[in-house]
C-alpha cells in the first residue's frame, strides 16, 4: 500500500520528537554521554505512549556509526535499517507470540554469537509479561551476566506480571499518559502538514477521546481526516464521528440539576437517544463531566488533572458558581454508585432517567439552610414560651414592692403537707439547694416586719406559686412504711445489687420512725454473713433516702436453721450411700485406692 498511517509516518526517530517523556528520555540521553546504559532496560507505560518508540531510538544511538550518541544520525546504513526493520542485529521480538521456554533457550545460545556489522547485539521484546515462567526462569542467568557485546530492552504494559527476579535485573522506567494540551498541540501541527484544517476544539475533543496515548490520538485523526474531501472539517461532524456528546448537552444537564428541572432532563436524555447516542456511553460522559466540575471548583482552571476543551472551562466557570463542592462531590458519589445499574439494566433509558431525576434531590447547601431556618424558628418558639424574669437582683436583694415571694411547684408540694415557711431555724448541717439568702432578725410581736428577702426560683422548677412567707425550708422527712421500703429496695439496685435481690426475699417484720426489723427467709448462711458485711452501708443508704437516721436489725427466720439442719442430713444421706454402693467399692478394690472426697 502506499498509503502510510499518521502513527507510523509521524513516528519519533529521535529522543527530542518524543512528546511528553522528558523525565526517560533525558536520563537516557545523560546516560548515554556518561557511559552508563544498562545492559538491560525496561520501559513500562500505558499503551501508545512511546516505549517501543524509544526502545528503537535507544538501539540506533547504541548502534549508531557515529555513536554512541544521544542524537542519532538516522543517515547511516544502520540507523536506516534499525528504521525500517531491516537490522541484523537488532532483533524485535513480540513476548505474546514467542513465549516458550524453547524459544528463549534459542535466543540464550545465539546471544553468544557476536553481532554481524553493528555494535552491540540488541534483543527489543515487546510485551515481554507474556513469557511464561519457565521461560523467564531460562532468562535469569543471561539477563544477570550478559556478554558485553549484548543488551536487552524490554517493553510492557503490565508490570505487575513480571517477576520480581526479572524487575531487580533491569533498569526501570515509567512512562506516563500524555497530558491532554500536548496531544491537542501536536494533532494541531500534524493537520497542517497534511493540509487539513480542524479547530482547536475539535483537536482537543479527539485528545480527550485518546485518554493520554499518542497512537490513538493519531489513529482518531486518520478516521476524521477521511470524513470529508474537504480541507476543513466542522466541530459537529468531529464530534459525530467520535461519537462524542456535545459540550453544550451537558452544560444544558448542569443547569437542569442547578433549577431541579426534571422535564428538561427528561428531554436531554430522549434527544440523545432519538440522535443515536449509545445511553451507556452518554452516562459516562455525565461522570467525567461532573468530575471535571469538581475539579474546576476545587483546583481552579489551571490544573493538571483537568481534562476539557477552553471553551467547556468558560462556560464551566459560570456553572459552578452556583454549585458548592459538597454538592459536586454528592453528584460523583451518587452516579458513581450507580453506574453498574445503568450499564447492565435491561431499560438503560429508565434506569438513567431514574439516575438523574435522583440527582435533583442532591443539595446539601439547601438541606443545611432548611436546617438552619427550623433551627431559628424553634429558638423563637422556645424564646416565645419562656417568661421574663421577674427579677434580675442578686441573692438576697429585697422583692420589689407588691410583688409576693415565689416558690417551686415541687417545694409547695412538699411531702411535709403544710405550704407555709417553718418558723425554727434550719438544723445544724443541713445545705439548701438555692443560694443562701441574707436572713433578718424577727422583730417583736406588733411591729411591721420588713419585706422578706426575694428566693430565686431554678430554671428547672415547675411555674411559680406565691407563697405568706420566706425563709429557708427544712428537708420533710420520707414516711417509713412498707411502700417506702419497696421503693427504697429499688433505690439501691446499682449500688447494692446483691444487697437489694436479698431484701427482696425478706420480709418486714416491723416498720416504724426509729426502726425497721427484717427477717431473712430463704437466704444461706452466706447469704446472712454477706448482708452483716454490707449493714453499715445499708444503714447510710436508709438515712439518705429516708431523711433520718434509723436503726436497722436483722434476725433470721427460724424456719430457716431447721430446714438448714434437714438439708444436711440429706447430704450426709447422699454420701453415706455414695459410700456403700457396690460399684465404688468394686472400683476402689480394683485400683487399690481410697476415696478421697465426694461431691
Amino acid at each position: 500500500m502506499s498509503y502510510q498511517v499518521l502513527a507510523l509516518k509521524y513516528r519519533p526517530q529521535n529522543f527530542e520528537e518524543v512528546i511528553g517523556q522528558d523525565h526517560v528520555t533525558t536520563t537516557l540521553k545523560n546516560a548515554i554521554d556518561g557511559d552508563r546504559v544498562a545492559h538491560a532496560v525496561l520501559f513500562t507505560g500505558p499503551r501508545g505512549t512511546g516505549k517501543t518508540t524509544i526502545a528503537r531510538i535507544l538501539a540506533k544511538a547504541m548502534n549508531c556509526e557515529t555513536g554512541p550518541v544521544k542524537i542519532p544520525c538516522n543517515t547511516c546504513n544502520i540507523c536506516l535499517d534499525i528504521t525500517r526493520g531491516h537490522a541484523a542485529d537488532v532483533f524485535e521480538i513480540d513476548g505474546a507470540s514467542n513465549n516458550s521456554v524453547d524459544q528463549v533457550r534459542e535466543l540464550r545460545e545465539n546471544v553468544t554469537y557476536m553481532p554481524a556489522s553493528a555494535r552491540l547485539k540488541i534483543y527489543i521484546i515487546d510485551e515481554v509479561h507474556m513469557l511464561s515462567t519457565a521461560a523467564f526462569n531460562a532468562l535469569l542467568k543471561t539477563l544477570e551476566e550478559p556478554p558485553d557485546h549484548v543488551m536487552f530492552i524490554f517493553a510492557t504494559t503490565e508490570v505487575h506480571k513480571i517477576p520480581a527476579t526479572i524487575l531487580s535485573r533491569c533498569q526501570r522506567h515509567d512512562l506516563g499518559r500524555v497530558r491532554l494540551d500536548l496531544i491537542s498541540s501536536h494533532l494541531n501541527t500534524l493537520c497542517r502538514n497534511e493540509g487539513f484544517t480542524l479547530s482547536e476544539e475539535s483537536c482537543e475533543a479527539i485528545a480527550i477521546q485518546a485518554d493520554g496515548s499518542i497512537r490513538d490520538s493519531l489513529s482518531l485523526l486518520d478516521r476524521i481526516l477521511s470524513i470529508s474531501p474537504e480541507p476543513t472539517i466542522s466541530h459537529d461532524e468531529v464530534l459525530t464521528h467520535l461519537g462524542v456528546i456535545n459540550p453544550g448537552i451537558l452544560m444544558d444537564i448542569t443547569r437542569a440539576i442547578i433549577h431541579a428541572d426534571g422535564s428538561s432532563l427528561i428531554d436531554i436524555i430522549d434527544r440523545a437517544k432519538s440522535s443515536g447516542h449509545d445511553l451507556k456511553r452518554f452516562y459516562n460522559d455525565i461522570i467525567t463531566h461532573f468530575r471535571n466540575l469538581t475539579i474546576l471548583k476545587v483546583c481552579g482552571p489551571e490544573s493538571a488533572a483537568l481534562e476539557m476543551p477552553m471553551q467547556a472551562k468558560q462556560q464551566s466557570g459560570e456553572l459552578i458558581l452556583e454549585l458548592s463542592a459538597a454538592h459536586l462531590n454528592a453528584l460523583v458519589q451518587v452516579l458513581l454508585a450507580e453506574e453498574n445499574l445503568v450499564n447492565y439494566a435491561f431499560h438503560t433509558q429508565t434506569a438513567l432517567e431514574m439516575v438523574m431525576l435522583k440527582l435533583l434531590t442532591l443539595n446539601p447547601s439547601a438541606q443545611l439552610d432548611s436546617i438552619i431556618q427550623k433551627l431559628d424558628l424553634l429558638a423563637q418558639q422556645i424564646d416565645g414560651q419562656l417568661s421574663p424574669c421577674p427579677y434580675t437582683g442578686g441573692p438576697g436583694a429585697p422583692t420589689p414592692a407588691g410583688t409576693p415571694p415565689t416558690l417551686s411547684r415541687a417545694q409547695a408540694e412538699s411531702p411535709s403537707g403544710h405550704h407555709g415557711i417553718p418558723n425554727k431555724p434550719p438544723l445544724s448541717g443541713q445545705q439548701s439547694d438555692r443560694p443562701a439568702s441574707r436572713t433578718q432578725d424577727t422583730p417583736p410581736s406588733g411591729v411591721n416586719e420588713p419585706a422578706s428577702p426575694y428566693i430565686p426560683a431554678s430554671p428547672n422548677d415547675d411555674a411559680q406559686i406565691p407563697v405568706p412567707d420566706s425563709g429557708n425550708i427544712e428537708p420533710a422527712h420520707r414516711p417509713v412504711n412498707t411502700q417506702n421500703w419497696q421503693a427504697f429496695i429499688k433505690s439501691i439496685e446499682k449500688p447494692m445489687p446483691f444487697i437489694s435481690a436479698l431484701l427482696l426475699k425478706s420480709q418486714v417484720k416491723k416498720v416504724d420512725d426509729s426502726q425497721i426489723i427484717i427477717e431473712l427467709s430463704k437466704c444461706s448462711s452466706f447469704d446472712s454473713k454477706r448482708l452483716e458485711t454490707k449493714h453499715s452501708e445499708l444503714v447510710s443508704h436508709c438515712r439518705d433516702f429516708f431523711n433520718r437516721s434509723l436503726k436497722v436489725s436483722i434476725i433470721d427466720d427460724p424456719k430457716s436453721d431447721s430446714a438448714l439442719g434437714q438439708q444436711k442430713r440429706m447430704d450426709a444421706k447422699k454420701k453415706q450411700d455414695a459410700l456403700s454402693h457396690p460399684f465404688v467399692a468394686k472400683v476402689t478394690e480394683t485400683f487399690n485406692g481410697s476415696i478421697v472426697d465426694i461431691t
